[in-house]
């Protein structure tokens, strides 16, 4: 039975991705990786289900109907709605079912109270990733199956919601949906929300969408139904997606019952889910990679893992991200590329799970020639992400996968190879939430033109920087170019550019090391500061920089190259500075334009002997 439900997780994602909203690939991704996971958990106790929501998830199974099974809604506020137990029932072979050997009517009433909670989540979920929305409601067939009723909603004005409401088949816009001629509604031009059927009120409702549900004899067991206050707020592309969310409610409760007994595949579920919300709380990769880390060790046994991502698709370029166990120091950091005849550069690209086993005798590569070679670890398994479909059409590698190593050549159960493929997913889902923060993150600090640091964000640190002057002297440089408004005046802004960008990567080529800041201070100019830095380093990294700029022109492509020079003004900050690092900027700002008036492209060093007494009252007053 598993293994159909795992090829209904692929289906699933497959018709979240059909509709062709990017904004809705990951979360119909997520959503199918709820159900996947819930396929196979065992009864939740109490305190489980309190301490964590689940979450979407995905499942995979290689029955094509599987997407509309028996959906089994938990009983309302009213008798008239279907339970699951009642549709549970009704599903050929359920009386001899592990979950009734095992609990019984206990069972029953706990799941249907349990199931509130995923329904509540998952609405909320969907409320806030479809952009617009003011209401989306979960409709179940009442008993007599004769109208829908409200099994659960999340709404922005929640007060507002007829819990007893009774949609009667046929009737008003909602429904439409028991008509066995109507697999859809899509209005935006509605004059209120009277005819919806399930407000107390009559708001200004303007636009609904809605889908129905089915179970495996291709009977209408529910309704999935979202709507807006505002006008032609959905549209056609919007229905592949409801269709995926309404498949997801089927088969979560479906799935939940008939999965109960599976304790082992229950304890990883909640654990899983645990820390999928612990992803969601952190936005930074370094602190993603770890609670993944936290996640898999304490779950696999291993004696190495890796979690690896492209993260430089335009250069085919991944990373290992994060490696913990056998030569994580070897291994964290280094780079690999598509043209690499490595096992996990080579499952990443084909999307695909590779498990090997190895004699001991012959050492195979994990990513290229130049890593170190470990023969003590016979027992590889590494995990791609199955959520980059789109990738898997363009030819692109997967951008996240887990490597799990051990020195013990015995294989992973199919159960361990379900959960870390849920668990990849999940992370490529945190994944894409902190490469999004993070880029989000370097536009605010950085120039955009440079990518060096803005001025803003120096002005910030120099605080810092007061702090560290007083444990360890601070170098600081201010650097100009030569003739730069020549420059413009004669080839215009767009050669300026080039040049702004071609001399930050020269300065970058010499300086970008250790705790250095580099920064594009405004205008032609760069500011550059060494925690730690002598008066030898400061002068001979301020002349490698010269040197560098000058050492080849700019080829602008517009006629001949256009040779540069800088000018540079240094100032160490010594650990008895007793000024503001604000001051050393101002000393260094002073030697450059001393290197200006001395004939340009040179370096020029404050003199302490320029101190001024009186400008160093002022600043102990």
């Amino acid at each position: 039975m598993s293994d159909i439900l795992y090829v209904a997780s692929g289906l699933l994602i497959g018709l979240a991705f059909k509709g062709g909203l990017f904004l809705f690939a990951i979360p119909g991704a997520l959503i199918a990786l709820v159900l996947a996971w819930l396929n196979r958990p065992s009864l939740p106790t109490s305190k489980a289900h309190t301490a964590t929501v689940p979450v979407l998830r995905a499942t995979r199974t290689t029955d094509a109907t599987a997407i509309g099974r028996i959906l089994r809604p938990a009983v309302t506020q009213t008798s008239q709605t279907l339970s699951a137990r009642d549709t549970f029932t009704a599903f050929p072979g359920d009386g001899e079912s592990s979950l009734d050997k095992l609990k019984g009517n206990e069972i029953w009433n706990k799941l249907e109270r349990d199931l509130d909670p995923i329904y509540r989540s998952v609405l909320r979920s969907i409320q806030t990733l479809i952009p617009k929305t003011h209401s989306v409601l979960l409709l179940l067939k009442t008993l007599d199956g004769k109208s829908f009723a409200i099994r659960q909603f999340s709404s922005t004005a929640e007060n507002e919601i007829n819990m007893n409401a009774r949609i009667l088949d046929g009737v008003g816009i909602v429904g439409q949906l028991a008509s066995r001629d109507v697999n859809r509604i899509l209005e935006g031009d509605l004059l209120n929300g009277k005819s919806l059927g399930y407000y107390l009120t009559i708001p200004a409702i303007h636009s609904v969408a809605g889908v129905p549900m089915f179970n495996n004899k291709n009977q209408r067991v529910g309704a999935l139904v979202i709507d807006s206050l505002e006008q032609n707020a959905f549209n056609a592309n919007l229905i592949p997606i409801l269709d995926s969310f309404a498949s997801m409610f089927h088969m979560l409760t479906y799935k939940s019952f008939t999965s109960a007994s599976n304790y082992r595949e229950k304890k990883k579920f909640y654990e899983l889910s645990a820390y999928q919300q612990k992803f969601f709380k952190t936005t930074l990769l370094k602190d993603t990679y770890k609670e993944i880390f936290e996640y898999v060790s304490q779950n696999f046994s291993a004696d190495r893992i890796m979690i690896l991502v492209f993260d430089n698709m335009d250069q085919e370029q991944g990373t290992v991200a994060f490696c913990r166990g056998e030569d994580e120091r070897l291994f964290e950091g280094r780079h690999f590329s598509l043209s690499d005849k490595g096992i996990l550069p080579l499952a990443m690209m084909q999307h695909t799970a590779t498990e090997r086993v190895f004699t001991g005798r012959d050492y195979v590569l994990r990513l290229n020639d130049a890593e170190p070679r470990n023969n003590s670890l016979r027992y590889l398994f590494v995990q791609p992400s199955s959520m980059t479909m789109r990738n898997a059409s363009l030819n692109r590698p997967s951008e996240i996968a887990i490597c799990i190593e051990r020195r013990q050549a015995l294989k992973f159960e199919q159960f361990e190879k379900d959960l870390l493929r849920f668990m990849v997913n999940i992370a490529y889902f945190a994944y894409q939430r902190g490469m999004q923060f993070e880029h989000e993150q370097f536009e605010i600090y950085h120039d955009a033109l440079t990518g060096l640091l803005n001025r803003r964000t120096i002005d910030s640190k120099l605080a810092e920087l007061n702090r560290v002057h007083q444990e360890k002297d601070v170098g600081v440089m201010m650097m100009d170019i030569d003739h730069f408004k020549h420059i413009n005046d004669t080839y215009g802004h767009q050669a300026g550019d080039t040049i702004l960008k071609g001399i930050a990567a020269r300065i970058s080529s010499v300086a970008n090391k250790g705790e250095n800041l580099l920064a594009r201070y405004g205008g032609e100019e760069f500011f550059v500061a060494i925690p730690g830095a002598t008066q030898e380093i400061l002068k001979d990294t301020a002349e490698a920089i010269r040197v560098a700029v000058n050492s080849s022109p700019f080829d602008i492509q517009q006629g001949s190259p256009i040779p540069v020079t800088v000018s540079i003004g240094c100032y160490l900050a010594t650990r008895s500075f007793q000024g503001e690092m604000t001051r050393a900027v101002h000393y260094a700002d002073d030697a450059l334009y001393s290197a200006k008036e001395g004939g340009r492209n040179r370096v020029v060093e404050y003199q302490e002997r320029d101190f001024e007494p009186e400008d160093a009252q002022t600043e102990n007053a």
